[in-house]
């Protein structure tokens, strides 16, 4: 039973997922035909597990963050409010997939960090202020670090539980 509800809100927040990263990774790229970097890009994503979503979501706030400072820096206004509204877009998603029920003392924190970091961008967005897209990638970074540190050792336990042995006699 509990294995069904944890499938179940794997595939809601899969979707919920899947249509952002959909909407904002499509940089095309030069070198390869659009139609490719899609399928690829669906591909990637429809694969993922849960962990590897969030990594990518964390990724990609931190890519379009990064742009908006040196589309900033160029003084090209057009850009830098496109990439800082999708990374407020994904950083807003991560927000609103907070299980707050199972997220215990995590979850109202990590809803304060995002919290600040969206204000953080509109702020940036209103004011051109290149300090406070530097307050959201210092939010951002350290996050994505400690992400990949959970997910690394949670597909590191998956990989050595899978190596032991599944005769019951080893359990005696």
């Amino acid at each position: 039973m509990h294995l069904k509800v944890r499938l179940l809100e794997f595939k809601t927040y899969s979707l919920a997922v899947n249509s952002i990263i959909k909407k904002y990774f499509q940089e095309k790229t030069k070198m390869v035909p659009s139609r490719y970097h899609d399928q690829y890009r669906k591909n990637q994503i429809s694969t993922s597990n849960q962990g590897r979503l969030i990594l990518m979501m964390y990724e990609g706030a931190i890519k379009f963050t990064n742009l908006a400072e040196e589309s900033m820096s160029k003084g090209d206004l057009a850009n830098q409010g496109k990439y800082i509204q999708k990374a407020h877009d994904i950083v807003n998603e991560l927000s609103l997939a907070l299980d707050f029920k199972k997220g215990g003392d995590v979850a109202p924190r990590l809803e304060s960090l995002y919290q600040f970091a969206l204000s953080q961008l509109t702020l940036a967005n209103i004011k051109t202020d290149k300090k406070a897209l530097q307050a959201v990638l210092n939010i951002l970074n350290p996050l994505l670090e400690a992400w990949t540190k959970i997910y690394d050792a949670s597909i590191n336990t998956v990989q050595d539980e899978a190596a032991q042995p599944k005769s019951i006699t080893s359990k005696c």
